[in-house]
């Protein structure tokens, strides 16, 4: 069953409060040998609105009567969800391309935005842009994801990625922390959008994605992917020896402390740039779940994390 509607105003309302509580965080930061982080919302963001990069290329592509901004993030949010239903982890499971599973749930937003009536079940082929219109839109639109003015790292993102590469220089570059990503995202993410950032693939050693795993978050497989990813770095890595960080309740928080990693929820709520895509999914349970336990690990910035784990020596 869904999270009701107390239960979420709950949440936001400790959440609310946190900067004012005071709280030390529950975590053991002394157990931490990796870091797994998670990627969009908590180490990057678009540039723009997804739905503004979507109206753009529209208009760049000069589809006829092309939808406007609001019908689009109609058609987005529906198109978005029922896609992820029928064919999860960007394909992975379906085992198509990422590339075909975008140019798929694309052209349901766009039927969406003009049909917004239509039920998951209206699967019409009655499209309303030739097929010549809609590869040159979808083009536009697959091309600017995938390029620098897509993405951007967080500020808070960078300072604690520099922050643990000065550390590990300072320690004649034998690496004090290891760090990887668990992230529900296509295998683009990971193969190019982080190397063109900067080369911030550099600063992980183990990339575990929705599409690759064939699971995604909260799930334990994915959670186990990614943990015996970080084993091959580590071989006696012990589960709570594992920090997971993510902006998603259920999925990087409930479902990284159900598996047996510590966590700490990253609140991203005062931050425009970041949206809440897959905020359907449930949130599993685990040993000690509260919302007394939620507001103890949760911080609002990453830059909290940097300070978290200097050693005693270096703070």
């Amino acid at each position: 069953m869904k999270a009701s509607c107390i239960q979420r105003q709950q949440i936001a309302f400790i959440l609310l409060q946190l900067c004012q509580s005071g709280l030390t965080l529950s975590i053991s930061p002394s157990k931490i040998r990796a870091l797994s982080l998670d990627v969009t919302g908590t180490v990057l963001a678009t540039r723009e609105p997804v739905i503004k990069s979507y109206h753009d290329a529209a208009l760049w592509a000069k589809l006829p009567d092309p939808p406007t901004q609001a019908e689009l993030k109609h058609g987005f949010k529906i198109a978005f969800q029922e896609r992820c239903t029928e064919s999860p982890c960007f394909g992975g499971v379906e085992g198509i391309s990422g590339r075909d599973w975008w140019k798929s749930t694309v052209e349901r937003v766009l039927y969406i935005a003009k049909n917004p009536d239509a039920s998951s079940k209206d699967k019409s082929s009655a499209f309303r842009y030739s097929e010549e219109e809609f590869e040159r839109y979808f083009r536009r639109v697959y091309q600017h994801f995938g390029s620098p003015s897509g993405y951007m790292v967080l500020d808070d993102a960078q300072h604690l990625l520099d922050t643990l590469q000065k550390q590990t220089n300072s320690n004649n570059n034998q690496q004090q922390l290891l760090l990887g990503i668990t992230s529900n995202t296509p295998t683009r993410h990971m193969e190019s959008v982080l190397p063109m950032l900067n080369n911030l693939h550099n600063h992980f050693s183990w990339f575990t994605c929705s599409q690759d795993a064939k699971a995604e978050k909260p799930s334990i497989e994915i959670f186990e992917s990614s943990y015996q990813s970080a084993k091959f770095w580590i071989p006696d890595l012990q589960k709570d020896e594992v920090l997971h960080i993510g902006d998603s309740y259920a999925c990087d928080y409930c479902g990284a402390k159900r598996f047996g990693f510590q966590a700490l929820l990253l609140d991203r709520s005062d931050n425009p740039n970041v949206n809440a895509y897959q905020d359907w999914l449930d949130a599993p349970d685990y040993e000690g779940k509260s919302l007394e336990d939620v507001k103890l690990n949760t911080i609002t910035s990453l830059v909290e994390v940097a300070e978290l784990l200097l050693t005693e020596e270096e703070r």
